[in-house]
């Protein structure tokens, strides 16, 4: 069971000055944008309906971070390219905030 409150309103903490947003549509092959420059922080949220996996700046396969339906990932790595890919047969939308 887990107990706690999801936080709707991730922080992104980062020397940031500028950012950049891409609306990725993910399906089973290797699906991917590319931000004008590297970003320092990177916010992903899955507004699809199915679980997607993701990887910087090189392609994406079912064996990477898996990011479920509904669900956020805020990192603070220098990523150009997120790639992303969904298991066969499905899809999901990611928006990604890029911060640099």
């Amino acid at each position: 069971m887990v107990v706690g409150s999801p936080d709707y309103f991730p922080r992104m903490i980062t020397s940031a000055q500028s950012s950049e947003q891409l609306k990725i549509d993910v399906d089973e092959a290797d699906s991917s944008e590319d931000f004008s420059q590297a970003c320092l922080s990177l916010l992903l949220y899955n507004d699809g309906p199915n679980p997607v996996h993701f990887n910087e700046d090189a392609a994406a396969t079912t064996d990477h971070f898996k990011l479920p339906a509904k669900a956020w990932l805020s990192i603070d790595i220098p990523v150009t390219t997120p790639h992303l890919i969904c298991a066969a047969g499905e899809t999901a939308t990611v928006f990604c905030l890029g911060l640099y």
